[in-house]
This record gives C-alpha cells, structure tokens and sequence, in this order.
C-alpha cells in the first residue's frame, strides 16, 4: 500500500544525514581538526542518510514509522547522548518524537471494515 502521508521522519533524518556529511567535508576541507573527525562526520552522515531513506520507505508502504524503528533510533540517540551529551544526537530526538505522534495516531484510528 503506497500511502499519501509525507515521509517526514525519513526526510528529517536524510536531512540530519546530509547535515552531518557536509559538516564532515568542511572539517576535512579547513584542515581545523583531526582527520578522525571528518571521518566521523562523514561516516554517522553517511549512515543517518541511509537509515532515512529506508525509514522513507516504511513510512510510504505503512502511512507511520513502526514502533521498534522508532524504538532503535531512540536508542541509538540515547546511547549517543550517554557517550556525548552535548552534540547532534540531540537533533535526533526530533524525528524521534515526530514519529511516535504518527504512530500512536495511526495505532489510535479505527479501522473501516468493508
């Protein structure tokens, strides 16, 4: 089932993703800090990029993000939040809660019975 509804989780955490890799390329560009932190940058954008199209694709077939999608990237935040509080992981916490309201309102509709 192809739904009408907008992917916005995925599109946020695309747009996360290609933040990230931009910041990455301008980190390596300048020469401002280590060549680890460009990878870094680079390599969690990368991935975020990846995880957000995928997350587009669930939100397209189903119409909302599934609760142990949502359930991963809130620990995935969570534990990147332990190891560094004060960083981008924060930004994840966005989408995060964006798709816990569509999902919960999706689990909430009643189902027409044909």
């Amino acid at each position: 089932m192809d739904s009408k509804t907008r992917p916005i989780v995925g599109g946020m955490l695309t747009f996360i993703g290609t933040a990230h890799t931009a910041m990455g390329a301008v980190v390596w560009a300048t020469k401002d800090q280590d060549a680890e932190l460009s990878f870094w940058f680079t390599a969690f954008g990368v991935a975020a990029i990846a995880l957000g199209i995928a997350v587009i694709e669930v939100e397209r077939a189903r119409g909302y993000v599934t609760g142990p999608i949502l359930a991963a990237i809130a620990a995935l935040a969570g534990f990147g939040l332990a190891v560094e509080p004060v960083s981008g992981f924060l930004t994840v916490l966005v989408p995060v809660a964006v798709g816990i309201r569509g999902w919960v309102r999706r689990r909430n509709t009643p189902v027409a019975v044909a």
